[in-house]
């Protein structure tokens, strides 16, 4: 029996998002070569998505491990040093992106209650764009907590194992 694939929230938002840039960015192309001008809107629109793409993406890679490693040193380490590393990389990831969520909410409460700043092409206001760094930082984080668990289970089943042997 196959077995079932399992969708995450964060790849199906991603999924939608590029969608919605591939089209915007198709509609434009044509616009360009049938009516020989461009829609103004959506370079706005795609800059804004592709950041919020990024966020989704390294929550993503967390959870499959793809995220960038150097691991030259790290390989060397014993088991017990590994996990300590794994904690000290966990604490600053999260330090990084609560600063991230922190700061952008922020950013987005003053852009709504003194700012009033609204989009270029769109006149929308700003801070609606910037919602996506705080909500999508919330995922990386989840993720990071994830992988480092699993990480750290990981290598006390490999100990587990050595000792067994």
């Amino acid at each position: 029996m196959a077995e079932k694939k399992k969708y995450h929230l964060d790849e199906l938002i991603a999924a939608s998002l590029l969608a919605i840039m591939a089209l915007i960015a198709f509609v434009n192309v044509l616009n360009r070569y049938i009516f020989k001008s461009s829609l103004a809107f959506t370079e706005e629109v795609t800059v804004n998505l592709f950041v919020w793409i990024t966020l989704l993406g390294i929550a993503i890679a967390f959870r499959r491990g793809t995220n960038l490693q150097m691991t030259n040193l790290y390989d060397k380490f014993s088991p017990k040093v590994k996990k300590a590393a794994n904690i000290v990389s966990l604490v600053v990831g999260v330090v990084l992106f609560s600063f991230l969520i922190y700061n952008s909410v922020r950013e987005i409460w003053k852009n709504m209650t003194f700012y009033h700043q609204t989009s270029e092409a769109l006149g929308i206001p700003t801070w609606i764009y910037s919602l996506g760094t705080p909500v999508f930082s919330v995922f990386v984080i989840m993720e990071l907590v994830k992988s480092t668990l699993a990480a750290n289970r990981k290598l006390d089943g490999d100990q587990n194992r050595k000792g067994a042997d």
